[in-house]
């Protein structure tokens, strides 16, 4: 078994954002599919929930200096959501689970409290429609 090492946000978010970011590159997109996949359809992949820059981070020009430097959210403003997301999952950095427990876990718990009340992304979500 294969094993992914993902941020909260990446784990809990992609497979609810419908949205397309080819300024990021095809690398970035082709890594963002794969999660998606991952976490909607595969059943065995292992995946671990890490702390800072996972595996979509590495593809991201947005990377400068082992650091988010998005606009619409930095480093520190993503490891705060990470923080959130983690709570919310009841989680632990570190931890690891199949994609298809992933999936349940998520499936269980969501919308987290965040998303309803503070998730900047609320518009493009379908987190909604999920439940």
């Amino acid at each position: 078994m294969e094993k992914m090492q993902l941020r909260p946000h990446h784990v809990f978010c992609e497979r609810f954002l419908k949205v397309e970011l080819p300024d990021r590159g095809s690398e970035f997109e082709q890594v963002q599919q794969e999660i998606k996949d991952l976490i909607e359809t595969d059943e065995d992949t292992q995946v671990k929930i890490i702390e800072g820059v996972d595996d979509l981070c590495k593809v991201c020009p947005d990377l400068q200096d082992d650091r988010c430097q998005n606009l619409f959210g930095n480093e520190d403003a993503v490891r705060k959501w990470d923080g959130i997301i983690i709570k919310g999952l009841d989680v632990s950095y570190g931890e690891i689970m199949t994609s298809g427990d992933w999936r349940r876990l998520i499936e269980q718990k969501s919308p987290l409290d965040f998303c309803r009340n503070r998730c900047q992304w609320k518009s493009i979500c379908t987190v909604f429609k999920s439940v």
